[in-house]
């Protein structure tokens, strides 16, 4: 088996596990993902066919996971990431009483 396949069958059965813990039928999935059929699905989940980085994005949307779940079977759902999400939207003043707030309390914590 070529490293292609081999990734397109661990994504595959990554977006199969999710999208049965969904409570998804194949053509339903299809539908909400925008993939032309339950069995374009059952060839993506076998491994059998690879999906572009927009239908990836799609899958990820309608499956409500990360890609990095996807692609390499590991979450990046921790305190990082969580406080990227709100950092992100924040300007440079609000940026910098955040930065403050936490070396005090790191400091409050022993950790300088």
């Amino acid at each position: 088996m070529s490293h292609a396949n081999e990734v397109n069958a661990s994504v595959g059965a990554r977006i199969k596990e999710i999208r049965l813990k969904r409570n998804m039928t194949q053509d339903v999935f299809a539908e909400k993902a925008g993939i032309c059929s339950g069995q374009q699905v059952s060839n993506i989940e076998r491994g059998v066919r690879g999906v572009s980085l927009p239908k990836l994005k799609d899958i990820c949307q309608v499956l409500e996971i990360e890609s990095d779940y996807l692609l390499f079977g590991v979450t990046s759902n921790n305190a990082e990431t969580q406080l990227n999400k709100y950092l992100k939207q924040m300007n440079e003043e609000q940026l910098k009483y955040v930065i403050e707030t936490v070396k005090l309390y790191a400091k409050s914590c022993g950790i300088e």
